[in-house]
């Protein structure tokens, strides 16, 4: 009778289960890279909006107190803070009821855009 020498599978067996956890914790970690790069972006992302609104309130405020309505218009380079970091420009288009209001919303290299139509 033969005597088959086996000793060895032991070993293949626990590589293949270590690459096996190696593959899924580095899939993770990459998931989490991710998410961590979202949430660093996301008070830069709020404050460009939030400049965003602001130039589209500024509009509408113009289109009502300087009766500005009929005519098309823009801001550029509006800045809301001394440092030029916090900007919006806004341009506005068309007649009511379908007038369109753009406005760009900046901040630390993050830009968001806000359009109102009315």
């Amino acid at each position: 009778m033969k005597k088959y020498n086996q000793k060895g599978i032991s070993l293949l067996i626990t590589l293949l289960i270590m690459a096996a956890i190696l593959t899924i914790a580095l899939g993770i970690s990459s998931i989490n890279i991710g998410e961590i790069k979202i949430t660093r972006e996301s008070p830069r992302s709020l404050v460009a909006f939030y400049a965003g609104e602001t130039g589209v309130e500024r509009a509408l405020y113009e289109d009502r107190a300087n009766g500005m309505a009929t005519q098309s218009y823009s801001f550029n380079g509006i800045c809301l803070d001394s440092e030029n970091k916090i900007c919006y420009s806004v341009t506005v288009a068309g007649t009511t009821p379908s007038r369109i209001i753009t406005s760009i919303g900046s901040y630390g290299g993050t830009a968001r855009r806000v359009e109102a139509t009315y």
